[in-house]
């Protein structure tokens, strides 16, 4: 299929292709050069929990610290304990 850069060097994936491989505006997509082509490739994002033998493993990157995480679960687990879980 044949297709042309816009005045802002941007590319239009046809429909087709955008619906057969589940492509949206939320996709990542990885763009290189492979001698005089350009590929672009569908950036298939890696679940964060995953099952390894039976047990769900946390495999993502953490928003903050991993002590700060700690530190707020214990609080409210203790919050919980002594307020009978009120």
């Amino acid at each position: 299929m044949v297709t042309t850069l816009d005045k802002f060097g941007r590319v239009i994936i046809p429909k087709k292709f955008r619906e057969q491989l589940g492509i949206n505006s939320k996709s990542t997509l990885n763009i290189s050069e492979d001698g005089k082509r350009i590929v672009i490739e569908l950036v298939q994002e890696k679940k964060p929990v995953v099952d390894r033998n039976g047990i769900l493993v946390f495999t993502g990157n953490l928003e903050n610290k991993k002590s700060d995480l700690i530190k707020s679960d214990r609080n409210k687990r203790m919050h919980k304990l002594l307020t009978n879980g009120d």
